[in-house]
């Protein structure tokens, strides 16, 4: 079985940016893990709903959700460099994953740069391993536009159940902006119109070998 592992900084990002992608793979046999560095809930009453909503968004994607760090953290900025890049590590030594996704480097989110950079240290690491990775969640910043994907995955079938995934994170009390269904909507179908299909997310491969490429996608 082909193992995909991704690497995100916060409960919905992996949804957001590649809910659609993730449940593709699920759908076509691959057994997908989502790494979390952070639970990202500041208030202890409502950590155990942002991790509840996390599983629950997993069960309809079809992932499974690992909390590195145990989800003791709430921000990636909390742990030293070293340490992050040392869990990084780890995550991927257990799951032996044919290909790893991730966070842009260019991001304008300073926990998803940090994260994004101890990947690529710790991809040394694992060189016969795919790295791909995704661009900013925030869609208002000028880096949004500056992400250049060079991989498009159609999510037609699949955009409906992301959507349903991001609604988990609707919980009471909710210390983070909800995510906003009509922008994931628009956006997925513009990265469709690039590649003629209906809907897309769009990714950028950094490093993939032949023999270890995302299950019938490249």
């Amino acid at each position: 079985m082909t193992r995909v592992l991704v690497v995100a900084a916060h409960p919905d990002d992996a949804e957001l940016a590649v809910g659609g992608t993730l449940a593709l793979l699920a759908d076509r046999g691959a057994e997908v893990t989502v790494a979390l560095a952070t639970v990202s809930e500041f208030r202890a009453d409502l950590r155990p709903l942002r991790r509840a909503a996390a599983e629950e968004a997993a069960g309809i994607i079809g992932h499974r959700i690992r909390w590195m760090a145990e989800g003791h953290y709430d921000q990636v900025e909390q742990l030293p460099d070293y340490r992050l890049v040392e869990l990084v590590d780890a995550v991927v030594e257990e799951i032996d994953p044919a290909v790893v996704i991730t966070h842009w480097e260019g991001d304008s989110h300073g926990d998803h740069v940090r994260l994004a950079r101890s990947v690529l240290a710790s991809s040394r690491r694992w060189p016969g391993t795919g790295l791909v990775q995704f661009g900013p969640n925030e869609y208002r910043t000028p880096l949004h536009g500056e992400f250049t994907a060079n991989l498009y995955v159609p999510i037609t079938e699949q955009l409906e159940r992301k959507k349903k995934a991001l609604r988990c994170y609707r919980y009471p009390g909710q210390g983070f902006r909800a995510p906003d269904e009509d922008a994931v909507d628009l956006l997925a179908r513009t990265h469709g119109l690039a590649v003629g299909v209906s809907a897309a997310e769009a990714l950028l491969i950094r490093r993939i070998r032949w023999n270890s490429a995302l299950p019938g996608l490249v």
